[in-house]
């Protein structure tokens, strides 16, 4: 205990002073009397001891105590001691039950809850949070005990992945905000694929009370762990799909696996699966019609978690998508090259539409792949607009500037400044070549870095600060750029495709160059195989431009708002299943979205990690008296002047009280 102005006290005791006086120095008074002469009166010694005893000493005592307590309350007294131990008295319970995917197993959910009304102590203040991966609050603190219950029983299962260490933060946060000590129960199947890398991660604040009610066992369990299909095909009779069985913590068995297309099974597998080992089922040919297909491989033996042996897929079929090439020399030898390097490719999913720039005003862009615009001259302008627009409500376009592009102001479409060409000369320097090409660009992945390849012209230009250069010639100017526009992109190649300019439609990099560029316009790479549950799904690339994004979740209700639906870049994919996402221009895609498969391991944490957890709360308050934590605030001075404040009020009535009793007696 201390003082934060001890020299009140000094003030007090001098001010104490002042009801003695009034009590003690000022009792012997006498009042005057008139008589006629004091000659016959005989003159003696009186004792003045009974006049200077100190009357009134309740009154005396209020006042003393009264100056007393106001100087106590200005000299403010403090305690040094932690806000959990001055709030000892004032726990807050949180029941935490574990619903993530494992949960599923049994009745394991069912038990949790029921282990969690149990847990709750009568007269509490307590909250409830259900757990997978993120923490869901059911309720604010409260102490009403069926609200409490009710959200326990609200609790249902979810297809999340458990993490011991967002618990753990929660549950600092938690702390720290609530200023008083916290008691957990955590109810749980303890998984220990949910255990960080770090232990460190799982430390509590000081004050907090961790309880581990562990309901896991260890269950052989087998589970489909991935399936690979392609993405887009023409020709199902020549697709492929592979799905990976795999056991955890199970003996060697014989599974019966079935492929499914919208919902109907077409084909029934037997896979011999070894011991916690994997086995490989291969599905060749499908059946289905045109549009997008709804696939699942599912193992139909049953098992502990039965949720687990279903996996997701999607598959396009369609004809090869049309892609359209804008040239006004039709019949040119980059027409030739083009459609020779998309038709080498086996997995080859478009083809090539050739038009004259006058007939594109009368074309509906929206049902090309890409636009091919090579050469762009004069004769580009009237359909600039055109293009633009097709651009940024998620089209692109793969532009490759030749001599007429040069003799313009600006490149069309990309808007930045054209400056000519420049031409190798015939003395010491030849040709150019690639000197700084990125291989992680998706359009050069599978290029070569372009090597071999001479530039004997190119087109000049400066892109902006927004355009991304994937490759430069050995002078330094940019070969390959792309330009986010809108919701779509533009690549920017400063030479031509009709081996004119350069030897790259002979070179061996070449077939790959287009090949990859074309999947990567088309937006064959951007459709993932599949998500999984939690992670975000992308809803558009520009976020100033107000563009309407349609999404219907698994079960067929609508996963955005009205709002979300045009305004949300993300959406976070929280249940496993098939989602229908329809974009603006007319562009589908149907997500496949399945649950992280560390899930399927049921094999729980050792008994001695949680009871490490459990101390986590008492070994970081312990640390943090030999040292500083930058976590853990030390202890703050708190005040309770307020106390002195409000006795000396009631002293003060008390003192007014007696005195006017005292004074009724006098008169």
């Amino acid at each position: 205990m201390g003082l934060l102005s001890p020299w009140w006290l000094l003030a007090g005791a001098v001010g104490a002073a002042l009801p003695v006086w009034l009590h003690l120095l000022q009792q012997h008074k006498q009042d005057p009397v008139e008589f006629a002469s004091t000659m016959l009166l005989e003159r003696r010694t009186d004792s003045t001891t009974y006049q200077r005893r100190i009357k009134y000493k309740l009154l005396m005592a209020l006042r003393l105590l009264l100056l007393l307590l106001v100087a106590l309350a200005f000299a403010q007294p403090f305690l040094r001691k932690p806000p959990a131990i001055l709030n000892a008295g004032n726990k807050l319970q949180i029941i935490v039950v574990d619903n993530s995917f494992s949960m599923r197993e049994g009745d394991r959910l069912e038990t949790a809850k029921r282990e969690a009304g149990s847990a709750l102590s009568a007269g509490a203040v307590a909250q409830i949070w259900s757990f997978g991966s993120h923490v869901s609050y059911l309720t604010q603190s409260s102490k009403d005990r069926a609200e409490l219950t009710a959200a326990i029983n609200s609790i249902g299962p979810s297809d999340e992945k458990s993490s011991f260490a967002e618990l753990s933060r929660a549950l600092r946060d938690t702390a720290r905000s609530q200023s008083r000590p916290v008691d957990v129960t955590f109810i749980t199947d303890a998984q220990r694929s949910a255990l960080p890398p770090s232990f460190g991660d799982l430390g509590l604040e000081p004050g907090t009370t961790l309880k581990v009610v562990d309901i896991g066992r260890k269950l052989p369990n087998y589970t489909v762990e991935t399936v690979n299909a392609p993405r887009t095909l023409s020709d199902l009779t020549k697709a492929k799909v592979n799905a990976t069985i795999a056991g955890f913590h199970a003996p060697a068995a014989k599974k019966t696996v079935a492929l499914k297309v919208n919902g109907k099974t077409l084909k029934t597998l037997t896979v011999d699966v070894p011991e916690n080992g994997r086995a490989t089922a291969e599905f060749t040919g499908i059946e289905g019609p045109y549009g997008w297909l709804r696939g699942e491989v599912e193992i139909t033996d049953a098992d502990a978690l039965a949720d687990d042996n279903r996996f997701f897929f999607a598959i396009e079929r369609s004809d090869p998508r049309k892609v359209l090439l804008i040239d006004e020399q039709r019949g040119s030898r980059a027409s030739l090259y083009l459609k020779a390097a998309l038709e080498a490719s086996a997995d080859s999913f478009f083809a090539i539409e050739e038009m004259s720039p006058g007939a594109v005003a009368n074309a509906r862009l929206a049902n090309y792949a890409f636009v091919i615009l090579h050469d762009p001259g004069v004769n580009a302008k009237g359909i600039e607009p055109a293009l633009k627009a097709y651009v940024e409500s998620g089209g692109a376009i793969l532009l490759a500037a030749g001599p007429q592009t040069a003799a313009l102001p600006a490149i069309p479409v990309a808007g930045f400044p054209a400056n000519g060409s420049r031409v190798a000369s015939r003395g010491t320097q030849r040709f150019f070549a690639p000197a700084n090409v990125d291989p992680t660009y998706p359009s050069l992945r599978r290029a070569g870095r372009l090597e071999g390849t001479r530039f004997f012209q190119f087109v000049a230009t400066e892109p902006g600060a927004d355009v991304l250069v994937a490759a430069r010639l050995e002078d330094g100017s940019p070969l390959l750029m792309e330009k986010k526009m809108g919701e779509g992109r533009i690549v920017i190649f400063t030479s031509s495709f009709d081996n004119s300019t350069n030897d790259l439609p002979v070179k061996p990099g070449f077939v790959p160059l287009i090949e990859q560029t074309a999947a990567y316009l088309g937006r064959v790479e951007d459709r993932s195989l599949s998500f999984v549950v939690d992670s975000y799904l992308d809803l558009r690339s520009d976020q100033k431009r107000a563009s309407s994004v349609e999404v219907i979740g698994p079960r067929g209700e609508r996963a955005l708002s009205l709002k979300e639906a045009s305004s949300a870049n993300t959406l976070r994919l929280t249940e496993a299943g098939l989602y229908d996402v329809r974009r603006e221009n007319d562009r589908q895609e149907l997500v496949a979205v399945n649950v992280d498969r560390r899930e399927s391991e049921l094999e729980p944490v050792s008994r001695e990690n949680l009871a490490l957890w459990e101390k986590s709360g008492a070994a970081t308050a312990n640390a943090a008296d030999g040292s500083q934590s930058a976590e853990a605030p030390l202890p703050e001075p708190q005040s309770f002047w307020w106390w002195f404040a409000l006795l000396a009020f009631f002293a003060l009535l008390a003192e007014t009280f007696v005195s006017a009793r005292y004074l009724q007696v006098k008169a």
